[in-house]
Parts: structure tokens; sequence; C-alpha cells
């Protein structure tokens, strides 16, 4: 019995998923997303056709991409931290055909029908005649990622067939041994791939899926707690901040917790031993992947004999380590990731096809990440090749950044990197070069920036450099370190 079509008809009455003072059970929730699908189909919208969805994590969320996908439209989850302008720019993109959002917001070109949460979200489901729709998703959200280019791009998956998308929904279930008895605790926002692919599937599994608003790790830790939380996941941001609480953190009983899987950044080998300990024995799995695709996973034994591995290649999927001629390295050697997962749907760039072309080799695919495998087949990751920045289990591109910053008229130049955080795993740091006659404040800047990025896109410290290191073709040379201004003109910030 996979996917929420089944488990509605075979018990109605389970609760499918818990928010503060509201519970929805399995009937009803399939009852709503066939609602949901009529009134997409009876506006125009079918298989393939995308839908926007920004919102913080409630309810509604989960029902209307579950649903969405159940009838082959696929949503674009749209993180609601971004600017007006970031927002627009994912919308005219995506080309999505309707706006469903927690906050009040004006038709965007190309968007055919805003709807709120709330009376206008229930007006419309109470208006609509049910459609029939796939017990299971029959996709993936169009999650929004980037590049070299700097501009996010979507990655698309075609919807695929009810018998193909319940071998895919099948497969994630096993893998992590999902199943109806699990209440899986969401702290993370569910515009991303991972916490959302974690929720979906425990549904599609009959399980129970309980939502906070925002992660709070005292918080976190009492819901465990009170709701005997079975499985969850999180970013190692996470993990920091509740190992933070070490005097508070006796008061809870987490003897429940059978699956805690982390991802989304590098952790510190400290936090992580803690956090084993923390758990019951084999409850931490680690797991390397991206909104692409997932690729490897390390459970927390294996994780003491091999600190600091994301673990080997997971059952029918397979890992190759090349140099930059496209050659396989010797155990050891450090070169780019490529992935073969059979399994998976075979992914494109939005409106890229180029970036495509690039990600892929046969069967192969890469992201760009380097690393290494050892002689046992683990994987170790060094670095990223295209100088994504990871902070707080969130991906931040520098290209974006430095775009924004070289349009202020006092920068003539910018670099962006990530540097180390003890929480954050990494901080996004700006170098700039000042234009010439050009009265140049780092404080003003970053404010500057700050109304035209999303907050963790905007650089903790800006800091004013006399040149930046670039090849004689013009790439930026981010790994050296630029010199320092003569004439500092504003604090550090």
């Amino acid at each position: 019995m996979i996917g929420i079509g089944a488990v509605a008809r075979e018990t109605p009455d389970a609760t499918a998923m818990v928010t503060l003072g509201a519970t929805i059970s399995f009937g009803e929730l399939d009852r709503r997303q066939r609602l949901l699908a009529g009134a997409l189909q009876a506006g125009g919208l079918g298989r393939g056709d995308r839908i926007a969805v920004i919102c913080k994590n409630r309810p509604e969320s989960l029902e209307v991409t579950a649903g969405a996908l159940r009838a082959g439209i696929v949503p674009v989850p749209v993180n609601p931290l971004l600017t007006d302008s970031e927002v627009a720019y994912l919308l005219e993109d995506s080309g999505a055909r309707w706006l469903l959002t927690d906050r009040p917001a004006e038709p965007e070109p190309g968007v055919e029908r805003v709807i709120t949460f709330g009376d206008a979200y229930e007006r419309c489901l109470h208006e609509a005649s049910p459609a029939d729709v796939a017990d299971v998703s029959l996709g993936r959200p169009m999650h929004y990622t980037s590049g070299t280019t700097g501009q996010p791009k979507g990655v698309w998956i075609r919807p695929q067939r009810p018998a193909t998308a319940a071998d895919a929904a099948a497969d994630f279930i096993s893998l992590w041994n999902l199943n109806a008895e699990d209440i899986h605790l969401v702290c993370s926002p569910l515009a991303h791939s991972a916490p959302h692919r974690f929720s979906l599937r425990t549904l599609e599994a009959g399980g129970t899926v309980v939502l906070l608003q925002k992660f709070d790790a005292e918080e976190s830790l009492a819901t465990i707690d009170l709701m005997s939380i079975t499985t969850t996941f999180m970013v190692p941001t996470h993990l920091e901040r509740i190992m933070a609480l070490r005097q508070k953190l006796a008061r809870y009983d987490l003897s429940s917790v059978r699956l805690l899987a982390h991802a989304g950044s590098p952790i510190r080998n400290t936090t992580k031993r803690e956090v084993i300990d923390l758990l019951p024995r084999g409850t931490v799995w680690e797991f390397y992947g991206s909104t692409e695709g997932v690729a490897t996973r390390i459970s927390s034994d294996e994780w003491s004999r091999k600190p600091g591995s994301v673990g080997t290649a997971r059952a029918g999927t397979h890992l190759s380590v090349r140099g930059e001629t496209g050659e396989e390295l010797a155990a050891g050697e450090v070169g780019e990731v490529w992935i073969s997962d059979p399994s998976a749907g075979r992914f494109e760039y939005w409106g890229d096809p180029q970036k495509t072309q690039a990600a892929w080799s046969g069967s192969w695919f890469t992201v760009g990440d380097l690393g290494f495998l050892d002689e046992d087949g683990y994987l170790f990751l060094t670095g990223r090749k295209h100088d994504m920045i990871i902070t707080g289990g969130i991906n931040v591109y520098p290209q974006e950044i430095e775009a924004v910053l070289q349009s202020h008229p006092a920068v003539r130049d910018a670099m962006v990197q990530g540097e180390p955080h003890p929480e954050w795993g990494q901080e996004v740091v700006a170098k700039v070069v000042g234009a010439p006659g050009q009265p140049l404040d780092p404080e003003l800047l970053r404010k500057w920036a700050r109304e035209r990025l999303a907050g963790f896109k905007c650089p903790r410290r800006i800091e004013i450099v006399a040149s930046l290191p670039r090849t004689a073709t013009g790439k930026l040379q981010r790994s050296r370190t630029p010199p320092p201004s003569r004439e500092p003109e504003g604090p550090e910030v």
C-alpha cells in the first residue's frame, strides 16, 4: 500500500498531518487534493504545466504540491525569504500559470491566477469538482538551483507514468524504511528538495507528518519528546544549535527517534560525534546528493570508521571521480564527482540546454562537486567546482551576488567567497574594489545589497580591496587573497 490515495482508501481516519492546533486525516487530505486537481484542470492546466507555491511551512504547502503532482502538474516551490525581484524572476522563468501563497501578492506577468491560502483557497476548493488523480506523486517539484551563470535554474523532470512513479516512491520508502508507524518532524523549509521529499514519501508510506513553521532548537526537542517523533531531516546548522543547548538536552526524551538524516553542507566532526552520542544507536545517517539526485549515504557506525566521509553509493547507484579530460581517477585522487542512477528520472535544467548537456555524459551526471574515493569506495568531498557556497544547508551562488554588488555605482569589481563558520558551515563574504572617485562604505553597501538579495545571500562581511585576482581571460581566482586597499574608505562589516 503506497501512495496517499491508497492510504486514504485503506485507513481514511489515520492522521496525515499535524500542525499547531490542527490535524488532517488521510481521507480529508485525499478529498482536498482531488478538489484541487479539479480546480487546476478546470483552469486549463494539464500534465507538465507549472504552478508556483510561496509560503511558510503549513499543511496547504504539502497538500498543494503533492496534490498537483498526483495530477501530473508540476509545482515550483519558491523560498519565501526571496526578494520581490527574485520571486518575479522564478515566476517568469518557470512559466508558472498559477500562484498559491500565504501572503498578499500582485499578479505577475504570465501568472493567470493568484490564490491566497485562507478564505480564497478554501473557496477555490469548495467551488471545484473532484478529479481523478494517481495514488502517488507522478514526479518531483521543479526546485530551482544555480551554477556558473549565477541565475537560478529549474531542475526539470518530466512527470512519469503511474507505475514508474510508484516504483520511485517504493525505492525511497524502502531505502529509509519508512512505514505507517512513522511520525516525521519537518523543521526545514518545505521549499527545499530534501525536506519536501522526506515529507512526501512519509505520507505515501502512510506515516504522519508534523510541521513546524520554522526551526527552533528547543521547540524541536520538545516536539520530538511530546509527539514521539520517529524520523526527521535536518541540516548541520540545526544540529549545531541543538548541541549548543548542552545544559537542557537531558530534559527531553529522544528515545523514539530511529532516523535522523542530515545533508546540505559539511558538518564538523565534533558536532557529528555529539549528535551520534545524543541519539539512540544507529539513528544518525548522512547522505550526499542535490536537487538533481541522491548518490550516497553513510550510517553512524560507518562514519565512526570513516570520519568525514559522506558514504558509499547506494544500491543501484554508481560513483566515479574523473579528471579534467574525463579519465577515471584512482583512489585518493581528487576530481569531479559523477553519478549514475538508472532508477532516477533524467533531469534537465529548465530552458538551458547547454547547462543540461554539460551535466550529462551518457548515463552519468555531475553537479560540479569535487572529491575522492578511498580504497573502500567511500566518498570524501573536498570542494565545489563552481564555487557554490552552502550556508546553513542552503546553496548560495557567488556570481549572482557579485552581479548585484557590481551594479552599485560605487563598485568597480566584486568577488564573493564562502568562509568557514562554526554554526552555518560557511558564511558569505564579499571583497569589492571601489570605482574611482566614488565613496564606498561597506556598511551602506551591505544594506543596499540586503534590499536586493534574500538575507541568506547577503554578505555577512564586506571588505574593500585594491584589486581582485583574475586570470588573463578575466576569470576570478577565488583561492588567492586579494591585496588590501591602500586607503580604506569605511569600516569592515
